[in-house]
């Protein structure tokens, strides 16, 4: 255990943090089945000194199971420039450990709004685009789809500048660092969005890792519906150019007790063949880009029943149109209170061998919420 963590646990014992508490529970099988259990605390601070609001959040996560829960798999995959060890303990894994404890600084930033503009330094949430599963220009820390925690982004270390220029439009530009604030691994951008015509309107220029990247999104209402396109085309250093796209279209009825959605997403990195993703895989969309999907054709799609005022029914489903295999998942989420809630989801794969969702894990989470 490393000074720093010897130093939060010290500081938490003697400040009043909010916070979340969850527990929860995994089971995956394919072949074999293997389980883990962890309770999850998220302490949060945003106190203002003056001018300034700084903003803390560190989770602290012991875990059991079969094996327990090892950490990140590639520390250094985040716009992070240094972090404590992400495992307390054990400091060694052989990959078969049934306890661990877990740690992520999550949020270490102040906040300064000199004039008109808000500059924030320090670990934040960014993350941009108005797509429902696949974002093309959300490339500093994205959700994978199907991630079942969704609650917070993952904090990354950057300083960000907003300057707002009329009733929901904005200028920001910033830098996001990454490991050992190397040039190599950090990037920048310069962001536009706009609300003209009805419409809201994002386009973005980046560089990061050695890419460079130009996107933009429409958001806006059509009749009862909502529609929205996001695009970017991304230049590796010492590859051809390649274009992602979604589209979709969502919309509520009966006073939003049924809500769902549609979305097209292109991938053009990807590949038509199974056969071919092992080889597809090592091109730099996949190494630097943040991109994941293997395919070039995806439709996602997403429901959501309000059963009752306290329990929320859900389901979505990713089909890759190349090789139709098709990621599933649905759940519930119930209200115990005003301060804390269940969820449970259910979700897996089907597909032919070698194909991209296949093989995966049926995995069932449960997930209890309790806020203070």
């Amino acid at each position: 255990m490393n000074w720093l963590t010897l130093l939060l646990l010290s500081v938490t014992a003697l400040h009043a943090f909010t916070g979340v508490f969850k527990p929860g529970f995994q089971l995956n099988h394919l072949d074999s089945t293997h389980w883990n259990s962890y309770l999850s605390l998220r302490l949060m601070d945003k106190p203002r000194f003056g001018p300034v609001r700084t903003d803390f959040a560190w989770v602290i996560c012991p875990t059991v199971g079969n094996p327990a829960l090892k950490g990140p798999e590639n520390e250094q995959s985040q716009f992070r420039i240094t972090d404590p060890d992400a495992r307390i303990f054990p400091t060694e894994w052989n990959g078969d450990e049934n306890f661990s404890i877990l740690q992520n600084i999550d949020r270490l930033s102040l906040q300064v709004k000199p004039a008109r503009v808000r500059i924030t330094l320090g670990r934040q949430a960014i993350y941009w685009g108005v797509s429902k599963s696949i974002s093309p220009t959300d490339f500093i820390a994205p959700f994978p789809y199907g991630a079942i925690n969704t609650d917070y982004r993952a904090g990354v270390d950057a300083i960000r500048a907003v300057y707002p220029i009329g009733m929901m439009s904005e200028i920001e530009s910033g830098f996001v660092f990454g490991d050992n604030a190397e040039v190599e691994q950090s990037g920048y951008w310069l962001r536009t969005r706009l609300y003209e015509l009805n419409t809201d309107i994002t386009v973005l220029a980046a560089e990061f890792r050695k890419n460079k990247l130009l996107g933009a999104s429409l958001n806006r209402a059509i009749g009862g519906s909502v529609g929205w396109v996001e695009s970017a085309v991304t230049k590796p250093e010492e590859e051809d150019c390649y274009y992602r796209l979604s589209t979709g279209l969502e919309r509520s009825f009966w006073n939003s007790t049924l809500y769902g959605f549609v979305e097209y997403h292109f991938n053009q990195p990807g590949v038509s063949n199974h056969n071919d993703y092992l080889q597809n895989s090592t091109q730099p969309a996949y190494a630097t880009g943040g991109v994941y999907l293997m395919a070039k054709h995806y439709l996602a799609t997403g429901l959501s029943v309000t059963a009752t005022p306290l329990l929320t029914l859900n389901a979505s489903s990713l089909l890759n149109m190349n090789d139709h295999s098709i990621q599933l998942s649905a759940g519930a989420d119930y209200s115990l209170s005003d301060n804390s809630a269940v969820s449970g989801v259910i979700s897996g794969g089907a597909g032919s061998e070698g194909t991209e969702f296949g093989a995966m894990h049926t995995t069932l989470s449960l997930i209890v919420s309790i806020y203070f």
